[in-house]
């Protein structure tokens, strides 16, 4: 199928110029010629040739354009360059033996990406400057921590608030298949919302389509991902100091949350919900997400009073409630974040956090190892 005249100038352009720069940086190469939008057999069109000599061998590296480098559509990429490659040794003609060389380019490559085309045998380059191109006795890899702003604000996106409640959901049962309706329910999210969230997971390949619905099965590159750009949830830090500790801490907040609410509006946070999960170490501080109303309910009952000793509590007022949604109750009336929302909480911390961040995956999320 013939190729976009949007994709041939920009192939004729930029891209093309970075291949060629790419073969140029090898030593004692001649390049013989750069040809944007090569037609093949009848009905076929690659997005470009670069031809070159090299150790009196004739090269053609055949290049493949993917505007998106998600690996979704690399991995399509690296499909029709395997097609391209089969159908130009089956016509060449003549004594002359070219050796053909499949490329995919992009404006960007995750490691995903990058990772499908080295298992394919497929050069690779993005023009922020990671690179691949191996032949005869050539080797150059090149790769950069850099990530492009429109990359940087796609992630962004998926791991806004609102996001996140989905992201949660997902993550609670992995492999579990979700239809898009009962995701929404259960994320208290649009059909829309869901929907561009799933459509994001699906071209990073963390989620894969079944008869049932859709079920995340990536999960750890996932929160791998999310780790990198955390910040704890947006409240308002309340302190304090509570003559109640061990047991009787405990008894009191159950009492409250047993007589108070149809739903946890108090739930231990950090550390102290890595205790009731996978405890790591002596708790000096009680930490606590609490909503608005919780907060002076919490106070009063706990007793909190500002005080010279230090304050030995600190309630966090969330701004967001899905946050509620996700805790779970280990033990009656005790209600702390989840297993993937603690890690995360620990992991924004200092290098103590995240020592109990990897404690706790340890413990309660195997497939995060």
């Amino acid at each position: 199928m013939l190729k976009s005249l949007n994709t041939v100038k920009v192939i004729e352009t930029e891209i093309l110029d970075a291949v060629r720069d790419l073969v140029c940086d090898v030593p004692r190469v001649q390049l013989n010629a750069v040809v944007p939008s090569a037609r093949i057999g009848k009905n076929h069109e690659v997005d470009g040739k670069v031809e070159f000599s090299l150790n009196d061998s004739l090269y053609s590296l055949i290049v493949e354009v993917k505007a998106n480098g998600a690996p979704r559509y690399v991995r399509s990429g690296v499909h029709v360059l395997e097609s391209n490659i089969s159908r130009l040794r089956r016509d060449q003609h003549g004594d002359v033996h070219k050796h053909f060389i499949p490329i995919l380019v992009s404006p960007y490559l995750s490691p995903q990406s990058r990772e499908i085309c080295t298992d394919n045998d497929v050069a690779y380059m993005d023009l922020v400057g990671n690179a691949r191109l191996v032949f005869d006795t050539v080797y150059i890899e090149r790769a950069v921590a850099e990530r492009p702003v429109t990359e940087s604000r796609a992630l962004r996106s998926l791991f806004t608030p609102k996001a996140a409640a989905i992201l949660r959901v997902l993550l609670r049962q992995p492999d579990r298949a979700w239809r898009v309706a009962e995701l929404a329910r259960e994320a208290n999210a649009s059909y829309g919302h869901v929907s561009n969230v799933r459509k994001a997971l699906l071209e990073r390949e963390w989620l894969e389509v079944r008869p049932d619905g859709v079920a995340l099965v990536q999960p750890k590159e996932l929160v791998h991902m999310w780790r990198e750009s955390y910040r704890r949830p947006k409240s308002e830090s309340i302190s304090g100091y509570t003559t109640y500790h061990g047991d009787r801490f405990v008894e009191r907040l159950k009492n409250t949350l047993k007589s108070n609410s149809d739903r946890p509006r108090v739930v231990y946070s950090l550390h102290s919900a890595a205790q009731w999960l996978a405890p790591f170490g002596r708790v000096a501080t009680q930490t606590l997400y609490v909503d608005e109303e919780a907060a002076e309910l919490v106070k009063d009952t706990l007793k909190l009073s500002r005080s010279g000793r230090g304050a030995n509590v600190v309630l966090s007022v969330l701004e967001d409630d899905n946050l509620f949604s996700d805790s779970i109750e280990p033990t009656p009336n005790v209600f702390c974040t989840s297993p993937t929302l603690t890690y995360l909480d620990l992991w924004a911390g200092s290098d103590r956090d995240q020592e109990a961040a990897r404690h706790l995956a340890q413990e309660c999320l195997p497939w995060l190892k």
